[in-house]
């Protein structure tokens, strides 16, 4: 049996990262991008060769899901999935759904902790590029190096302008920064011998 350090040498040179888990163990995960060539490159990578009929289509193709994993249940059964027909209908429905939800250009955003991440439009352009949005939360860190350094260049800049030891950049939404902000201070009354200061007053 091929060692599971050969499997992701191989992986990484195709282009793929496999899950890195414990034991003998390798986790692959496939989204609705994946195509079929995808597939025969990763059981290439661990040395299989696929069947003929792998990629069959329509009733000749073997059915591979086990019962117990076979859906029962139905699937997309609310009206509006029969409601509109036409693109056109669909598109003013959705138009309507928009225009229900509160924008900034309409109305006053009361929610502080997430307006004040608000970014200019012209600052979420690089987030598009592939370079960004494609990176995924466990990639190995020696592939995004570049990455790394724009954040923890940002990480110094704010340390600096802080005087903090340390900052990170995880909490993602206003409420979790806010709790992690309510876990700093926490942490700082710990630090005084002061764990009596636990009330926490909000005004609204």
């Amino acid at each position: 049996m091929t060692d599971d350090k050969s499997i992701h040498e191989k992986a990484i040179a195709a282009g793929y990262n496999l899950r890195r888990m414990t034991g003998c163990r390798i986790g692959v995960s496939l989204d609705e991008c994946a195509t079929k060539e995808d597939v025969v490159a990763l059981l290439d990578v661990f040395g299989v060769k696929p069947k003929p009929d792998l990629f069959a289509i329509g009733a000749k193709a073997p059915l591979r899901l086990p019962e117990e994993l076979r859906r029962t249940s139905g699937y997309l059964s609310h009206p509006v999935f029969r409601k509109y027909q036409s693109e056109a209908e669909m598109v003013r429905y959705l138009r309507k759904l928009q225009q229900k939800d509160i924008a900034l250009d309409r109305s006053m955003i009361p929610l502080g902790s997430c307006t004040m991440k608000l970014n200019a439009t012209t600052e979420m352009i690089p987030i598009t590029w592939s370079e960004f949005s494609d990176v995924h939360p466990f990639v190995p860190l020696d592939q995004v190096k570049g990455f790394m350094t724009l954040a923890e260049g940002l990480q110094d800049m704010l340390c600096r302008i802080t005087g903090f030891d340390a900052f990170s950049l995880q909490p993602n939404a206003g409420s979790q920064g806010e709790y992690a902000g309510l876990l700093c201070i926490r942490t700082y009354h710990q630090s005084l011998g002061q764990e009596h200061r636990n009330v926490c007053l909000i005004s609204r």
